[in-house]
C-alpha cells in the first residue's frame, strides 16, 4: 500500500515496543520528511536520532544503521542514513522487500553479465591484471593497448593505484578512505532449522553478530542444509581480537540467541572469514570522489560520489551512469 501508511501500519504494530516508543519514532520520523530527509552533512546517526528513545535505537536504528552502512551508529553519516530510509521506506511500492537470493552472488549477478556480453559480442579476459594506465593521446593506454573510453569498474585501492600518475589528486581522494571490516561465521547444526531465514540479532559485548542466515531455507536445503552464517557487520573491534575469538563468541550468541530446542545438534563452527577492507568507513562528510576521472575515464563502484553507502545499489547505480556518460561522449566525437 501506499509508504507513509505502510509505515506508520508496521510502527505501530511492533511487538516490544511502548506507545512512547512508537509515538516517539512517529514524530521524528514526520520531522525527517517535512526536511525532505535532509540534515547537516555534519550530523551522525547518533545526533540525528537522539530524541528516540533507547529501545527503538537500539532494536531499529543500529541494527539497520550498520546493515546499510556497515559503520557503527557513533560514526556514521546521518544524511546517508536518511537517504536510505526515504528510499527504502517512503519510495515507490516494493521498495522495503526485503529480497534474500537463493544463489550464491556470483550466479546472481556477474555470470549472467558475462554471458549478455558474450552473446553482444564483447571479448572478456578473465584473470587478467591491468597493470598499468596511462594518457594516450585522445585515448588511454591499457598495458599498452589503446581503447578511447575506459571505466575503472574495480574496487577502490586498485583504482588509486591505476591513477596515481595520470590523475594523482583524484588517486589521492580514494587513497585516503578509512574502511571497516565484516566477518562472517559459519556454523554446521544438523537437521535445524531456524524459525526464519534471516533473523536479526542484539549484538552486545561479548554477541557480535546482528545477523544470521538460514542458508539451508534460503535455497530449499540441498548441500547447506543446517548451514548458517552469522554477520559481524562494523566488526573493527572484533577484528582487531582475532578470527578465532569472533568465532567463540558467535559460538556461545547462537546457543542463547534461540531456545535451546532449536538446534537438533550442538552448533559447531565451519569456518570463518575476514574481510578487512569490506567498505570505505561512511561517516558524516565525507569525501568521495567524482565518478569522471578524466576525459574518456570514467570510475564505477560503490565508493564514487553519490547518495548511497557501499552498496551493491550504489555499484550498480554508478555503473549505468559511466557507461551513460561514456556512450554520451561516444556520439558527441561521432561525425
Amino acid at each position: 500500500g501506499p509508504p507513509v501508511l505502510a509505515f506508520v501500519r508496521a510502527v505501530c504494530g511492533r511487538q516490544g515496543w511502548s506507545w512512547a516508543d512508537r509515538l516517539g519514532l512517529l514524530r521524528t520520523a514526520t520531522n525527517w520528511a517535512l526536511q525532505r530527509f535532509h540534515c547537516n552533512a555534519a550530523v551522525s546517526v547518533d545526533d540525528l536520532t537522539r530524541g528516540l528513545s533507547a529501545e527503538v535505537r537500539r532494536s531499529l536504528i543500529e541494527p539497520l544503521c550498520v546493515a546499510a552502512l556497515n559503520t557503527p551508529a557513533a560514526q556514521a553519516s546521518g544524511q546517508v542514513f536518511l537517504r536510505v530510509l526515504r528510499d527504502a521506506l517512503f519510495s515507490g511500492r516494493g521498495s522495503a522487500d526485503l529480497l534474500l537470493p537463493r544463489v550464491d552472488l556470483s550466479s546472481l549477478l556477474p555470470d549472467p553479465a558475462a554471458a549478455w556480453l558474450a552473446v553482444h559480442g564483447a571479448e572478456l579476459r578473465l584473470s587478467s591484471r591491468v597493470r598499468e594506465l596511462t594518457s594516450a593521446g585522445a585515448g588511454w593506454s591499457l598495458d599498452g593497448e589503446t581503447f578511447d573510453h575506459v571505466i575503472l569498474a574495480c574496487s577502490a585501492s586498485e583504482a588509486a593505484r591505476l591513477c596515481r600518475e595520470c590523475a594523482p589528486g583524484w588517486a589521492r581522494t580514494v587513497a585516503a578512505f578509512d574502511y571497516e571490516p565484516i566477518i562472517t561465521v559459519l556454523l554446521q547444526s544438523a537437521g535445524t532449522r531456524l524459525p526464519e531465514p534471516m533473523t536479526v540479532l542484539a549484538s552486545e559485548d561479548g554477541a557480535p553478530a546482528q545477523f544470521v542466515f538460514d542458508l539451508g531455507a534460503i535455497d530449499g536445503g540441498g548441500a547447506r542444509e543446517g548451514w548458517f552464517s552469522f554477520v559481524v557487520s562494523g566488526a573493527r573491534a572484533w577484528s582487531e581480537r582475532g578470527l578465532e575469538a569472533t568465532a567463540e563468541a558467535v559460538l556461545l550468541q547462537a546457543r542463547s540467541a534461540f531456545p535451546a530446542d532449536t538446534w537438533r545438534t550442538p552448533p559447531a563452527l565451519l569456518n570463518s572469514l575476514a574481510e578487512r577492507r569490506a567498505t570505505f568507513l561512511c561517516t558524516p562528510g565525507l569525501r568521495r570522489p567524482s565518478s569522471v576521472v578524466a576525459d574518456g575515464l570514467q570510475a564505477a563502484g560503490d565508493y564514487v560520489d553519490g547518495p548511497y553507502p557501499a552498496t551493491l545499489e550504489g555499484a550498480v547505480r554508478s555503473g549505468l551512469a559511466a557507461a551513460r556518460a561514456l556512450a554520451a561522449q561516444g556520439e558527441a566525437r561521432a561525425p
